[in-house]
C-alpha cells in the first residue's frame, strides 16, 4: 500500500528577501509591499496635493469648521475634534483610490499653542490582492478662517429674517400679554438661541434672526403661547443679475389680540354669539380668548362663556371695544347672596 504524502499550502519565496510567502501578484511578501506603498506619505497629503490636511477654526467664536456652513465647539484632544481631523484627510474618504479602512484612532500629544495636530492611525488596504495594514502617525495643520455667522456680523447682512411681536394698547392699558409671553421666553432657552438681538419698541419687541426657518419657527412658538395673528411679507435688497442670486431680508409680524385677563368688552350684535347681553369679561387668555357674559343667567351659565380664537377676532376687529382696562378693577367681598 502507498503511503500519500500530506497537502500543504504552496508558498514561493518573496522576490526581493526571499521569505517564503503566499503566491500574490505582486510575489512579495506583507512587509516588502508595506515598504513599497507607503501609506502615510497618502495620509499625510491634503487636497489637492498639498502637503499637509489642515482643519479651519473661527479666530472669533473659536469654533472648527466641519462642513462649509456648519462649524462646532470642540475641546483639545476631543472625540469631536478627532472626528473633524479625520474628515479633513482626504486618503480615508469612501471616494479615495486604493479604499483605506480606518482600524483605530488616536490622539499623539502635541504643544497646544503648536497649531499641529497629531493623529495615530491605523489603517489596512488591499494591494494587489494582498492586505496590508500600518499604524501611521499623522500631522495636520491648523488655520484660522472666519465662520459665516461671525462674516455677518463684520458685514451689512447682520439678519435675514425680522418677528415684530406686537400688542397694541392704550398707553395706560396694561400689557400683560407681553408679559405672559416674556415670561415663557425666559423659561425656554431652547427657542431663544437663535434669536440674534432683540430690541424693545413701542407696543411690543423686535426679534432679529439669521434665517427665516429661525424666525418661523419662533413665531411658531409664540402662535402656541399667546393669541395673535402672523402675516410674513418680504423685501429685495440686492440682486444678482449675473448669478441669479438676491438678497432678500423677511418680516414676520405676530399682532397679539389687545385683550387681556379682567378687561371689560363691548360686543357689538353681530359677534356676541353664545352670549346673550354684549358686555363681557375676559377671564382668561391663552393660544384663544375665553370670554363670560357680564350678567350671565344663572340657569345657563355655560351657555354665558364663548372661544375667541385670533382669526375670528381680526375677521371682525371693529365689533369688539375694550371699555373698561384690568387695572380698573376693583376687589371687593361679599358678605351675603340673597337667593
Amino acid at each position: 500500500m502507498q503511503a500519500v504524502a500530506p497537502l500543504t499550502a504552496v508558498q514561493i519565496p518573496c522576490c526581493l528577501c526571499g521569505v517564503l510567502t503566499a503566491p500574490n501578484a505582486a510575489n512579495q511578501c506583507a512587509s516588502c509591499l508595506a515598504q513599497e506603498f507607503d501609506l502615510k506619505g497618502r495620509l499625510q497629503r491634503g487636497p489637492s496635493g498639498a502637503p499637509f490636511a489642515t482643519t479651519y477654526q473661527c479666530r472669533e467664536c473659536r469654533r472648527f469648521r466641519r462642513t462649509e456652513k456648519h462649524h462646532e465647539h470642540a475641546g483639545p484632544e476631543s472625540p469631536e475634534l478627532l472626528a473633524i481631523c479625520l474628515k479633513a484627510i482626504p486618503a480615508l474618504q469612501s471616494t479615495a483610490e486604493p479604499r483605506l479602512h480606518l482600524i483605530d484612532a488616536g490622539w499623539v500629544w502635541t504643544e497646544p499653542h503648536s497649531m499641529r495636530w497629531k493623529v495615530r492611525l491605523t489603517v489596512r488596504t488591499e494591494i494587489q490582492a494582498v492586505t496590508v495594514q500600518q499604524r501611521v502617525v499623522v500631522e495636520l495643520h491648523n488655520a484660522f478662517r472666519q465662520c459665516n455667522d461671525c462674516n455677518r456680523e463684520f458685514t451689512n447682512r447682520t439678519w435675514q429674517a425680522l418677528v415684530q411681536l406686537r400688542q397694541k394698547r392704550s398707553d395706560d392699558a396694561p400689557k400683560k400679554g407681553l408679559t405672559a409671553l416674556e415670561m415663557a421666553l425666559a423659561k425656554n432657552k431652547e427657542i431663544r438661541k437663535h434669536v440674534l438681538k432683540i430690541d424693545a419698541v413701542r407696543n411690543g419687541f423686535d426679534f432679529y434672526f439669521l434665517s427665516l426657518s429661525y424666525a418661523q419657527a419662533f413665531s411658531a412658538y409664540l402662535q402656541r403661547v399667546g393669541p395673535m395673528r402672523v402675516k410674513t411679507s418680504k423685501k429685495l435688497v440686492s440682486q444678482d443679475f449675473t448669478n441669479n442670486t438676491a438678497n432678500m431680508k423677511y418680516t414676520v409680524v405676530c399682532d397679539l389680540v389687545p385683550f387681556c385677563k379682567d378687561d371689560l368688552v363691548l360686543i357689538k350684535k353681530g359677534a356676541k354669539g353664545k352670549l346673550s347681553g354684549r358686555l363681557a369679561l375676559v377671564t382668561k387668555v391663552s393660544s384663544v380668548v375665553h370670554l363670560m357674559d357680564s350678567s350671565p343667567k344663572r340657569e345657563a351659565l355655560l351657555d354665558s362663556q364663548m372661544e375667541l380664537s385670533p382669526d375670528a377676532y381680526y375677521k371682525q376687529e371693529k365689533l369688539y371695544t375694550i371699555l373698561q382696562a384690568s387695572n380698573r378693577t376693583i376687589p371687593f367681598v361679599v358678605l351675603d347672596v340673597d337667593l
